[in-house]
């Protein structure tokens, strides 16, 4: 069962991207690039915030976002560097 899309009191949609909304964000950015994240996706034609764009092209949509597990060098530099520092935090 699929749930309907809530809505906030200005009308932005506040539930999962459908691959339709993706495809219109990414096709909109590839052509004519991102210049004011607020008035964006008025030109897009979607129901979203412009904060709401610009975390889903920057953590999920961008070309050079690597998805997928770790390579095996990455894995052992993780490994190699823990195992270096431990987990304390770096400030």
């Amino acid at each position: 069962m699929v749930r309907a899309p809530t809505y906030d009191g200005r009308g932005m949609k506040k539930c999962a991207w459908s691959k339709e909304e993706d495809d219109k964000l990414r096709a909109y950015i590839l052509k004519y690039g991102h210049w004011n994240w607020a008035q964006l996706p008025k030109f897009v034609g979607l129901s979203r915030s412009g904060k709401s764009c610009r975390l889903r092209w920057m953590n999920y949509l961008r070309p050079d976002i690597k998805h997928g597990n770790y390579t095996k060098e990455e894995e052992d530099t993780i490994i190699k560097t823990r195992q270096q520092h431990g987990n304390k935090i770096m400030k």
